[in-house]
């Protein structure tokens, strides 16, 4: 098997134009107005690399990185000197998609999960449930549960009033992870540029013997194995909301904000519920639709289908690494590592994501020119 490149459409390339045109135009105004610049404002709520640098700086350093990030979108259209612009893009995506969007990217994720993944799933399994043995059981626990919580107060059209009060809050301070999002936006986004750059810098050489699908499969499984045991402590943690026995707030303070243990539930859930994709990677179910998936059930699960989202949410537990790691060590509370392993989370799932993309990648034909987008 020997590394190839393709040559498609010049999408990649366009979108990277165009987001350091508007990167540097962002840059220039933040310049002129440091007073506009949205990081750093509450020296109480450091979330990531931007927080800490002068709002000076920041204008200054988008316009050069906009230049930058023109100039590269330009030698990916052309598909010349492939090798520096895999080592740009691979500075940008560095820079970009780890460094600086910090942990509110991975927090708003989070919390969007939270609040549409039940939905989402009950939703699908209902409207599969009828091709689906197992369905009507399925759809009958969750109406259960929906009852018990409504009739019994844990969930009830008051909680969910005061949760939706606190949605509300929280959506009018958008603004930073609206920026950071677009800042991580580019990270991804040149990550592939760069990647398709190193492919045609190394076209028609053997692939290296670790990534044949065979050899893959083995150490993917293990990847998988560690990515869903680091989702397990939190998720866990969450559910002993449920209990007399909280671990954290004390059962009095989550009986008194309900919208508070309500919301912590959900992001528990989606955690474990994290997990359970995670092994997808690795299972059948994985690559052809199971039955209680309307419409797709019995099809080939598109690669990108499962390698796009994991490898965003790998990126965003990346992100995520630097600022959880300093607030760890500036609070002396290692055993937070626990519930949350952002590093070792980060490397497994990405290398679970990419063993899954290396086992079912089609073999394909050489070609002289390599894939500018």
């Amino acid at each position: 098997m020997v590394i190839t490149a393709r040559r498609t459409s010049p999408v990649l390339p366009v979108l990277a134009g165009a987001w350091s045109i508007v990167t540097a135009a962002l840059g220039g105004w933040w310049w002129w107005r440091p007073d506009r610049v949205p990081f750093g404002r509450d020296p109480q709520a450091v979330s990531g690399p931007l927080d800490w640098l002068p709002a000076g700086s920041v204008g200054p350093g988008l316009v050069a990185a906009g230049a930058f990030g023109l100039l590269l979108a330009v030698l990916a259209r052309t598909g010349r000197r492939p090798a520096p612009t895999a080592a740009s893009g691979a500075v940008f995506a560095l820079v970009f998609g780890v460094v600086l969007p910090g942990m509110q990217p991975v927090m708003f994720a989070g919390y969007l999960v939270a609040m549409l993944g039940p939905v989402v799933v009950f939703l699908t399994v209902l409207a599969g449930a009828w091709r689906w043995r197992g369905g009507p059981a399925v759809v009958a626990a969750f109406v259960l549960i929906a009852v018990l919580a409504w009739t019994t107060g844990f969930a009830d059209a008051a909680v969910f009033r005061r949760y939706g009060e606190v949605l509300v809050g929280a959506a009018a301070k958008l603004e930073q992870p609206a920026y950071l999002t677009f800042l991580l936006a580019c990270g991804v986004l040149f990550a592939v540029i760069g990647a398709r750059a190193w492919l045609a810098a190394r076209g028609g050489r053997p692939a290296p013997a670790w990534t044949r699908p065979e050899a893959a499969a083995r150490w993917g499984r293990a990847a998988t194995v560690v990515a869903m045991l680091c989702a397990l402590p939190y998720g866990l943690v969450r559910m002993t909301w449920l209990t007399p026995w909280p671990v954290g707030p004390d059962a009095a303070t989550l009986a008194a904000t309900p919208e508070i243990r309500l919301h912590g539930l959900l992001l528990g859930l989606a955690a474990l519920g994290g997990a359970v994709l995670t092994a997808g990677l690795v299972a059948r179910w994985g690559e052809v639709w199971p039955r209680w998936i309307p419409v797709l059930r019995g099809r080939p699960v598109p690669v990108a289908a499962a390698v796009v989202p994991g490898a965003l949410v790998a990126t965003l537990f990346a992100c995520a690494s630097l600022p959880f790691g300093a607030q760890v060590v500036a609070t002396d509370e290692a055993w937070m590592l626990l519930l949350f392993p952002f590093p070792l989370w980060a490397l497994s799932l990405g290398g679970a994501v990419l063993a899954y993309a290396l086992r079912r990648r089609r073999p394909q034909a050489p070609s002289t020119t390599w894939d500018n987008g």
